[in-house]
């Protein structure tokens, strides 16, 4: 590896060490620590360590046992976990076993939600609006036919070691004359700053308008934005009577129906709300491009919604360290 690209890596990582406030990230993960309890075993890797180690895996799209390798190898990898020699290298088993258990104990929403309370309190957050959309996530897993996968359902609920490596979370779904097998990622933008605010993981067959009917009980907006885009899957009636009703901005493209057509009025609305509407894109282009996230390979939806979770996470850091030095704000 050359000098020069041993820099970029050591500076992006000296950036998120720096970006974060990792005592506070640490904070809600701390209920799976046992370590001061009287039971015994072997103690577990400090907290603060393991999430790192989340960071760069995601940050470079490495399996566990390909972590392991790299902090066996990059100097830089290991002083950014705070690894003193290759004795404290943790085996790839403890990494999988801590992301399990982050899924058994729902602890994604609290690390997320404590990289966005970080992104307000530096004021980044700018609460002008916010775009939704969703991403599809094809899964590395064959699909899968009603019977067999209502046989697989049963034989799982008996013993769920017989069908470990079968995917039956993820669901097939068709877009523009296309069907995907797999999830959707489904993000809420913030309009400027381009920071994801809320986030979920569903399977592909959930339509993106379930997760947002009713703007009083939305799952990907805040409640504290001022407009709302979206595509025509969000088109809803009662949302725009919501939303006029408190003052809000509703911006989400017009719908063509099967009796009517959209007037030269409409279209041009779209095509105004469509260059606002576009920036959602970047977040998923950055999963994609960046974090290498093209398919979902684990074998269930919690642990592939781990994956989207830390993506979001890492998009938002990257994104928030990025705006800083944008804004001059950020100290040398």
């Amino acid at each position: 590896m050359s000098q020069e690209r041993r820099a970029r890596i050591s500076q992006k990582l000296d950036d998120i060490e720096r970006f974060v406030d990792w005592e506070v990230l640490v904070k809600p993960v701390r209920v799976i620590d046992k370590s001061g309890t009287k039971k015994g075993g072997r103690p577990r890797y400090p907290l603060l360590k393991m999430i790192k180690l989340l960071f760069l895996q995601y940050l470079y799209n490495l399996s566990d046992p390909k972590l392991e390798d790299q902090l066996l190898d990059r100097r830089s990898f290991r002083e950014f976990v705070g690894i003193v020699s290759d004795v404290e290298v943790p085996d790839f088993t403890t990494v999988w076993v801590f992301k399990e258990t982050l899924v058994e104990h729902e602890l994604m929403d609290s690390l997320f939600e404590s990289i966005v309370a970080q992104l307000e309190s530096r004021q980044l957050i700018l609460r002008k609006g916010t775009i939704v959309d969703a991403s599809i996530i094809e899964s590395s897993n064959r699909p899968l036919s009603k019977k067999k996968r209502a046989e697989l359902e049963a034989k799982r609920q008996g013993d769920k070691t017989s069908v470990a490596q079968l995917d039956l979370d993820a669901h097939a779904t068709e877009k523009r004359g296309k069907k995907y097998f797999g999830y959707k990622g489904h993000i809420g933008l913030d309009v400027g700053s381009k920071l994801i605010r809320r986030r979920a993981f569903t399977s592909a067959n959930v339509h993106e308008g379930a997760l947002q009917r009713g703007y009083s009980q939305v799952k990907l907006f805040c409640g504290d934005e001022r407009s709302f885009f979206g595509d025509k899957a969000y088109s809803n009636n009662q949302d725009k009577r919501d939303c006029r009703t408190k003052g809000i901005f509703y911006g989400v493209l017009d719908k063509a129906t099967r009796r009517r057509c959209l007037s030269n009025r409409q279209k041009t609305r779209n095509g105004c709300l469509s260059r606002v509407r576009s920036a959602v894109e970047h977040p998923f282009a950055y999963m994609a491009d960046k974090l290498s996230y093209k398919e979902a390979v684990a074998r269930t939806r919690a642990r592939n919604s781990l994956r989207f979770d830390m993506n979001c996470v890492l998009h938002n850091v990257m994104r928030g360290i990025y705006l800083l030095k944008a804004q001059g704000r950020w100290m040398a």
